[in-house]
């Protein structure tokens, strides 16, 4: 029943998005052969209930669409006009970008139907292909569930999957397709969601996948040492700087993104060769970002210029933390001459004393300290991304403004999922 039928006349009652599964040998069997099967099932119930006309296709499944040059602009005709939209839930569909820009896509013509004065209309059913617990959920979705008394206690234990597998299942595997039908005919029926032109799907960024925070480390590597400088602190790049190696084996970096990962972002660690270009770009950065400086690294006129560059632009989202040791002699012998060029590199942020500058001139002292500051620092420079960067998807009626997926603080460690 899925086709490429694109009238406004009689729009498919619903796009069943859902994770391709990847063969796991070459044998010509199809792996989502089960979606398919799924797909006529909840087809031919909304057909039982509803008078939509013979021969038209009553929902969209993308089957063998991705051999084709247009399949993008396919999906984005459909997605623009179906009247609901049903994701079939999984890891695997969590993790599937093209998953998540179609969940984008339509989310964003959903509340783009919405009015000022009330929320977006609900036009979407999702539906537990494979059961997913809670705490695994994308933020993004979590606001939207169907848990539905005739679904049954099977369905949140096996999944629709597991129903269609386990043949003493089969009776409530039917009930749950007689109640999904009854969702999606109700909304579609209810809500009236108005179709709108098709979004360029290549340019959608989906919600499922973590927020970058970027972690850029200004320091000499083993080959740009100062002369004289001990090389017992250093490696092959800048980011193997590890000024804490008494109490820690891991390098800066690597601490630094395990702190970031708490925060359910994505670390993206470099150094300034690495980053460069995008910290001093006149356009909005597309993440918040924190720069971890060693004070050697300001005697290099290179680094020093940077971070000058750096402090003019004034970013709020960009953060700025020095590291001390107060266990390494060298440091505390040069300090004085050290904090003479932190003092002319960061004029501004020093003058200002706002949290991401915390203590530039004398910096910070220990591991422990500098993951306690690093875990304000991001908080407060998550906060300042949302209230002053530039959001994607655009604001639109009846929305509130797109937030990280990050929550303010981190939360406890998810207890094991159970076999």
């Amino acid at each position: 029943m899925a086709g490429s039928h694109t009238s406004h006349t009689h729009p498919p009652y619903f796009f069943l998005s859902y994770a391709h599964t990847p063969p796991s040998r070459d044998n010509g069997v199809n792996p989502d052969r089960d979606v398919a099967t799924f797909f006529e099932d909840l087809c031919q119930e909304i057909l039982h209930h509803t008078e939509f006309p013979a021969g038209i296709p009553v929902g969209f499944m993308d089957t063998g669409l991705r051999n084709g040059d247009a399949w993008q602009e396919r999906l984005a005709m459909q997605l623009a006009i179906c009247r609901v939209f049903v994701p079939l839930y999984s890891r695997r569909y969590f993790s599937s970008e093209y998953c998540g820009k179609e969940w984008a896509a339509f989310d964003l013509r959903r509340r783009a139907s919405g009015a000022d004065d009330r929320p977006p209309p609900e036009a979407i059913v999702p539906a537990f292909w494979v059961p997913v617990p809670d705490f695994e959920l994308p933020e993004a979705v979590r606001h939207i569930q169907f848990k539905d008394e005739a679904l049954g206690w099977q369905y949140l234990k096996y999944g629709i999957r597991g129903l269609m597998r386990i043949n003493r299942l089969r009776d409530e595997y039917h009930l749950t397709v007689d109640a999904l039908a009854k969702r999606v005919i109700n909304l579609a029926e209810e809500v009236r969601l108005p179709s709108r032109e098709p979004c360029d799907l290549a340019a959608i960024k989906s919600p499922f996948q973590p927020d970058i925070f970027r972690i850029t480390v200004v320091a000499p590597d083993a080959r740009t040492l100062p002369t004289g400088r001990n090389r017992v602190f250093y490696g092959p790049a800048a980011t193997d700087w590890h000024p804490y190696r008494a109490i820690s084996s891991r390098s800066l970096a690597d601490s630094a993104a395990e702190v970031v990962r708490s925060f359910q972002f994505k670390p993206d660690v470099g150094s300034l060769n690495d980053h460069r270009g995008d910290l001093l770009a006149d356009e909005a950065s597309p993440c918040p970002a924190v720069v971890i400086v060693d004070p050697w690294a300001t005697l290099d006129a290179r680094c020093h210029e940077f971070l000058k560059a750096l402090d003019r632009r004034n970013k709020a989202w960009v953060g700025v933390m020095v590291v001390w040791n107060d266990d390494d002699e060298q440091l505390l012998e040069a300090g004085e001459e050290l904090r003479r060029g932190l003092g002319s590199a960061f004029p501004v942020k020093t003058h200002q004393g706002r949290l991401s500058a915390k203590d530039v001139l004398h910096g910070i002292s220990g591991l422990a300290q500098f993951e306690s500051v690093l875990r304000q620092v991001i908080q407060a420079l998550r906060a300042s991304y949302i209230r002053e960067a530039p959001a994607f998807p655009p604001k639109v009626p009846g929305s509130p403004r797109p937030h990280l997926l990050a929550p303010a603080c981190p939360t406890d460690p998810a207890e094991p999922r159970e076999a």
